[in-house]
């Protein structure tokens, strides 16, 4: 299966998410991942999209939500799983109602087809949050799953 991680971003932390999920993806037999910035994305001969985005001033980067809306009908035919990445979380568990409804729900609305998943990690400013490592690997343990 070959699967796309298409994604952009600010500071860098979807870049390493990205990575963890492309090493996760290529633990498993068969499965081939490249991680392309989605206005670097030319070709569409995967089987599978996973799109990412940051969120900032509430809302996914533009330049992915218009890489969604622009080919909306290629991604028609795939699979398409997406993620966001944000920071709302410092706030507390009373926040995933609030990321869900405010970001990730207006996000998911993009995509024609069914999803096969959604994620949400924490994203960080300065020092990498090497913790949200494992909650990765097991976003990606379940989106094998469900493919």
């Amino acid at each position: 299966m070959k699967i796309c991680i298409a994604y952009d971003t600010k500071r860098g932390s979807t870049t390493v998410i990205a990575e963890w999920m492309k090493e996760a993806l290529e633990s498993k037999n068969d499965i081939v991942a490249d991680i392309k910035k989605v206005n670097k994305l030319k070709i569409f001969n995967y089987d599978l999209f996973i799109i990412g985005s940051p969120i900032y001033w509430e809302k996914p980067l533009r330049s992915v939500v218009n890489f969604v809306i622009t080919n909306k009908e290629i991604l028609r035919e795939k699979k398409v799983a997406l993620f966001i990445v944000c920071m709302a979380q410092v706030f507390g568990a009373s926040t995933k109602h609030y990321i869900k409804t405010r970001y990730l729900k207006p996000f998911e609305e993009h995509i024609q087809n069914p999803l096969i998943e959604s994620g949400i990690f924490k994203g960080w400013l300065r020092k990498q949050n090497s913790s949200e490592r494992s909650k990765v690997l097991r976003w990606v343990g379940k989106l094998i799953t469900a493919i």
